[in-house]
């Protein structure tokens, strides 16, 4: 059962203010020469995003002290986090958000800080920036995703009464990105992708305004679907099996609270509710497994947590909890039953981590970075 994040200022005034942000970087603009890896990891490493293909194979950006003042740093391991190889860094900015990669598989990856996207085709030797054909005015990426066939983008473009928000696709091994044609809803919204082999899912919406979701199958024939959840709540996807998709529905934000309903559409039938999350934290991530585990990630009431069930939603306990010092969870997911991540806080925050799970998420353990 994947997710996405909503803004640094949305998130500081639903939280107590121990919240802190403050990072900046060289702000070049994109592209990159190729340069040859170098092993380990730099003194004072920050990790912003992490994106993993296999329990085994996994890539984190993150942020390091240089002579400009702080520098994009790209590090990937192959052998489950027991050593790490750097490689050519995208020139991106950290935000006071989210900077975010996504790999596909060893070649296939992208990153973006919100407003460009860029992308590698060869494990991250060079980076390009990427056109989104269409995407005019004010131009916001809030989720990247993947299939075993295609990549994905959550789009919002335009100004004014002209804002779209659209989803994005390209086969892989390419940069042939373009508008998928009727998977989009207007205004300035967002919401969440989830992906399973070959099947894809998405919603779109505006807050209080629109909802729509659309399936694919084979991740490029959309065919639009009953949202599992309603147009008030924000939105976060999971797909424990092709054909399923699981929703985390949250709403009545409060203070370091809100209300997270656990949901399910099974090969396509209605949405039928599973359980409720705790209410502590407002939610930043969400993912499940084919186990019948579903994570919850949320921050607030004075620290950052993770709630999960491992009884399909039933009951729920919080197997992480890092007290006293609010930061966004953010890219929790799974890659089989068995092995998840997590990053806590990033390089615009008060600290950052990466952390990780080998046992279906019962216990949380910090990687060495």
């Amino acid at each position: 059962m994947s997710a996405s994040v909503g803004t640094a200022a949305a998130l500081a005034v639903l939280v107590a203010p121990s919240v802190a942000s403050a990072s900046t970087t060289d702000g070049a603009p994109a592209a990159t020469a190729t340069t040859v890896a170098t092993a380990g990891v730099p003194t004072g490493f920050a990790p912003t995003s992490t994106s993993w293909t296999s329990a085994t194979d996994g890539w984190v950006l993150g942020f390091a002290p240089c002579r400009a003042g702080s520098c994009p740093i790209v590090v990937s391991t192959s052998d489950a986090a027991q050593t790490w190889q750097q490689h050519t860094a995208p020139r991106v900015p950290s935000t006071p958000d989210q900077t975010k990669i996504h790999f596909a598989n060893k070649l296939d990856g992208w990153t973006t800080d919100g407003q460009v996207l860029l992308a590698t085709h060869d494990g991250a030797g060079m980076w390009r920036r990427v056109r989104l054909p269409g995407a005019v005015g004010s131009v916001s990426i809030s989720k990247l995703a993947s299939t075993d066939r295609y990549a994905y983008a959550i789009v919002t473009y335009g100004v004014g009464s002209t804002k779209t928000t659209q989803l994005y696709s390209s086969p892989l091994g390419t940069d042939d990105w373009q508008p998928v044609a009727g998977v989009a809803v207007p205004g300035d919204g967002g919401w969440d992708i989830a992906t399973h082999g070959s099947a894809a899912h998405v919603a779109l919406g505006v807050i209080h305004t629109s909802l729509r979701t659309w399936s694919a199958a084979d991740g490029s024939s959309w065919t639009e679907v009953q949202p599992v959840c309603s147009v008030d709540d924000a939105v976060r996807l999971s797909s424990s099996r092709p054909a399923d998709v699981e929703g985390l529905c949250s709403f009545r934000p409060e203070r370091g609270y809100m209300e997270k309903q656990l949901v399910e559409s099974a090969g396509g039938a209605a949405p039928v509710v599973l359980g409720y999350a705790p209410s502590t934290g407002i939610t930043t991530g969400f993912a499940t497994t084919s186990a019948g585990t579903a994570v919850v990630a949320g921050v607030g009431a004075g620290a950052s947590w993770l709630h999960a069930s491992f009884d399909n939603g039933v009951t729920w306990e919080t197997p992480l909890a890092i007290l006293d010092v609010q930061l966004p969870m953010l890219d929790l997911d799974f890659q089989d039953a068995t092995h998840g991540v997590v990053v806590w806080g990033g390089p615009a925050w008060s600290g950052a981590a990466v952390y990780r799970t080998t046992d279906g998420g019962h216990t949380w353990s910090q990687l060495t970075l």
